[in-house]
């Protein structure tokens, strides 16, 4: 405990910060709709704040060594609520494109400056324990967030005025703390190939994460709006949000204790069916199941869905040297960006074509493929033997990162028999974010 508390400083400022995230991530996509803004933009401001996220993981280790922890931090807390605030003064997509950017950089680089200083400030025999609970409080601080805004209308200038307060809230214990500044990092990085060589289901499990989770996610809010639960709008998106993110903190625990156990792949292929499974009952039984039905159903979808990115990190740390860990978290990170912005055009490309099937169809169809291909990997090259795992601890790809898109039908094809659907995700950036990998 006494590790935990000697950071408990960074936990909170990271809970906070992620309060904040799970409200953007509520918010964007239903303020781009009200605005009137094509699905095709809104698809474009997607993938942009999602590359805005890439790059930040790319030069957070070259800002962190010019600036240190704490002013990188707070440089980039201040830009972001500034962002977010602009969002509410100008209701123009046009405007919002380049902020999303700005914020992606800007949350890429605040995780980086918490991640790399918990990852120098905690000692190897607690840190199981205390990243345990570090990854279990964001969670919970991105489930709390939407309920901030249940009720306001996505473009209230309330709603945004919240979420830049708790952007500004989490400078408060950064700037504060008595804690030593980690020393600057180095630029490393991992090519590409080379990390796909070592560990090639982390990196399938990793990019299917950003694909499928952010795809799905950014799209919730927009599924679920047209929901009467709690008064519909932004209060039923809280509770889709709210139950998918309860049942991956239920799952993270169990799932991640197991596969110290077990193969660690045998695992993922476990919780992906059960998320395939229901996946597929939302698509295809999502009127029979009625609201509260489907509420319940995507917290099974929640427990297997957001809990596997964990389990591939662990396994890719099973099989590299300690002194290689932080460039392949770097790696992983990367690849998992880039599976966050083809992952919202995707549905939104299903959800366009099917509506509501679409979204979970789709969600559904790549889990099964996830689960496959991992007892594929395990049958094709057996796990090297190894002394004992690595301890795992969960790692949470943010919410913060997460991308929003509108790919809902027209009023006469929802009228066709379709529904819309939405919602995203999970952040954590390690100790040293991508620099200079050119591959």
């Amino acid at each position: 405990m006494s590790d935990t508390r000697n950071v408990f400083v960074l936990i909170a400022a990271v809970m906070i910060l992620q309060i904040a995230g799970g409200l953007t991530g509520v918010l964007t996509p239903l303020g781009l709709e009200a605005m009137g803004t094509p699905p095709q933009a809104i698809g474009l401001i997607a993938a942009l704040h999602a590359a805005g996220f890439m790059l930040g993981a790319w030069t957070a280790p070259r800002a962190l060594s010019s600036f240190g922890n704490i002013r990188l931090f707070a440089a980039a807390s201040a830009v972001n609520a500034v962002s977010v605030l602009s969002l509410s003064l100008v209701h123009d997509a046009l405007f919002w494109a380049p902020a999303r950017v700005v914020m992606g950089v800007a949350f890429a680089y605040m995780f980086t400056s918490v991640e790399s200083w918990l990852g120098s400030a905690v000692p190897a025999s607690s840190r199981g324990n205390v990243m345990g609970i570090y990854h279990t409080g964001a969670k919970l601080s991105l489930m709390i967030g939407p309920f901030f805004v249940a009720g306001l209308s996505p473009l209230d200038t309330r709603a945004y005025t919240w979420a830049a307060m708790f952007l500004t809230l989490a400078l408060v214990p950064v700037c504060l703390t008595r804690q030593q500044e980690p020393a600057a990092p180095e630029r490393k990085s991992m090519p590409l190939q080379a990390l796909y060589r070592l560990a090639p289901a982390a990196v399938i499990g990793v990019l299917l994460a950003g694909v499928i989770n952010t795809g799905t996610q950014s799209l919730l809010p927009i599924y679920f709006e047209g929901f009467t639960l709690g008064g519909g709008g932004t209060t039923a998106a809280a509770f889709a949000s709210a139950s998918a993110w309860l049942g991956g903190l239920i799952m993270q625990w169990p799932a991640g204790r197991l596969s110290d156990r077990i193969e660690r792949r045998i695992v993922i292929a476990a919780i992906a069916s059960l998320a395939a499974v229901a996946a597929l009952l939302i698509a295809v039984f999502g009127k029979a199941l009625g609201e509260v039905g489907v509420i319940v159903v995507l917290g099974f979808w929640g427990a297997g869905s957001l809990s596997f990115y964990g389990l591939s990190v662990a396994h890719a740390i099973d099989r590299t040297p300690r002194d290689k860990i932080p460039q392949v978290m770097s790696g992983l990170l990367f690849v998992w960006a880039a599976g966050s912005i083809f992952g919202p055009l995707l549905s939104g490309l299903a959800m366009r074509a099917l509506g509501r099937l679409g979204l979970f169809g789709l969600a559904g169809l790549l889990l099964i493929l996830l689960a496959v291909i991992m007892v594929w990997r395990v049958r094709a090259k057996p796990m090297p033997v190894e002394e004992k795992h690595e301890e795992w601890s969960p790692i949470l790809p943010t919410p913060l990162a997460s991308v929003e898109i509108d790919p809902r039908m027209s009023e006469h094809e929802m009228d066709a028999g379709g529904e819309s659907g939405t919602a995203p995700a999970e952040t954590v950036v390690d100790a040293e974010i991508l620099s200079e990998s050119k591959d």
